[in-house]
């Protein structure tokens, strides 16, 4: 008898901590769909930090982003080397001037990746790779973490940062424990943005370089 009323206990607490976690993943992921819909259009300044898996920095770059939703896109780095990536909806376009070279690849094969549903706001689509959950809220200040739901994700581990309603960085851990911070600053929500911010020529001198698997 003893012997079943603890595996009753057991059961029911598993049970409870199952809910408690569905019901905190479900918060988490409304909220963040929240913030997300607050904008179509989006530029900011960045600063970008990838640390090695010793902890070491491994490079550090800084530039700008703009986007309008959906799958449309430049981002530019400024420092230390110049490149362009641009997502016009058809094609991504990744431009090394020192390296006079353009890099071609379809827009869809980038439209599934974390970072890219994040800044789109296509929750429903992350909620189907990853649990989300809140691990800090101050009120202005929200916290975020995803984790993958499979073995298969690029990233093991995933958290956003909110400021006053609005993206204030983005942290990205990968299966090699390499991990990236990308901080936001200058954030515009909404501006208005010309279509040609998001159309890309190919230069004269640079070679194009066509990805067919991209």
């Amino acid at each position: 008898m003893d012997t079943m009323r603890t595996f009753t206990r057991f059961t029911f607490a598993c049970l409870l901590t199952l809910f408690s976690t569905l019901a905190a993943a479900e918060q988490g992921a409304e909220k963040l769909h929240q913030l997300l819909q607050n904008y179509t259009s989006f530029t900011a300044s960045f600063e970008q930090v990838t640390l090695a898996e010793n902890g070491r920095e491994a490079q550090k770059t800084s530039g700008k982003l703009a986007l309008s939703k959906p799958n449309l896109y430049r981002w530019e780095t400024s420092v230390p080397y110049p490149q362009e990536i641009v997502s016009d909806g058809t094609y991504v376009w990744i431009y090394d001037p020192d390296l006079e070279q353009v890099t071609q690849r379809s827009a869809e094969s980038q439209e599934t990746s974390a970072p890219a549903l994040i800044l789109n706001g296509q929750i429903a689509e992350l909620t189907k790779k990853y649990s989300v959950r809140i691990i800090g809220d101050t009120g202005s200040d929200q916290i975020f973490e995803l984790e993958p739901l499979t073995e298969q994700s690029n990233f093991a581990n995933i958290r956003l940062a909110f400021t006053a309603g609005t993206i204030s960085e983005l942290m990205l851990e990968d299966s090699l424990g390499q991990r990236t911070s990308i901080v936001f600053s200058e954030q515009q929500l909404n501006p208005e943005l010309n279509e040609q911010t998001f159309y890309f020529r190919v230069p004269a001198e640079a070679d194009l370089l066509v990805d067919i698997e991209g």
